[in-house]
């Protein structure tokens, strides 16, 4: 059996919930909206001081659409080209690409991370992300318009111990304290993010 949530960004700030259970030849599908429910600060258990940050830095060197990054004190690098269609060769993930990589797995990081604070066992992620990038300005340069992304779709399924409320928690959780998340939803994209839980 796994358990559906479903999370859409929408102007009255509501939560629409899919609750997904599978059987040999039958499939019932239950959909709900209710408001969204921004849970206590006590629900986290880790308090960081209010100066605390991680420093996180990198060095980038390349020619043309090709550059090689490091991260200053680490012994991997990774490099970063794009598609034709902006002149590149296509030889390596293009930046847009990593953005949407870092959404990808910084949520789970950060299922790591809350899932440690709350006592609730983890298993096997599955994620994916879709989103669609308008070209008009970057490509052709116009004088009207974003650049950035137009929407993002986030697909999650995770195997965990959890049920029920302390599963809505957990995911609700998540998305409040992943960077990447709160990175994407503050630019102002359209965002929806769909989360399976899998029983452990």
């Amino acid at each position: 059996m796994s358990r559906t949530l479903r999370l859409t960004t929408l102007p009255t700030r509501h939560l629409t919930t899919t609750n997904l259970t599978t059987r040999p030849s039958l499939l019932i599908t239950t959909t709900t909206t209710t408001t969204i429910t921004q849970y206590p600060r006590p629900f986290s258990t880790t308090r960081p001081r209010p100066n605390d940050t991680l420093p996180v830095r990198v060095s980038g060197t390349g020619t043309g659409t090709v550059q090689h990054i490091s991260v200053p004190g680490k012994t991997y690098t990774f490099t970063a080209d794009t598609y034709p269609l902006l002149g590149g060769g296509d030889s390596a993930p293009s930046p847009v690409v990593y953005s949407l990589a870092s959404l990808s797995s910084c949520n789970q990081v950060t299922g790591h991370v809350v899932a440690r604070d709350h006592g609730i066992s983890l298993g096997k992620w599955e994620v994916q992300v879709e989103a669609d990038l308008p070209t008009a300005v970057l490509v052709r340069g116009a004088a009207e318009g974003n650049p950035n992304w137009e929407g993002v779709r986030l697909r999650v399924r995770v195997q965990t111990d959890a049920e029920g409320e302390r599963w809505e928690r957990f995911v609700s959780e998540v998305e409040r304290r992943c960077p990447i998340t709160r990175l994407f939803r503050l630019s102002g994209v359209r965002w929806e993010s769909k989360w399976v839980n899998e029983r452990l």
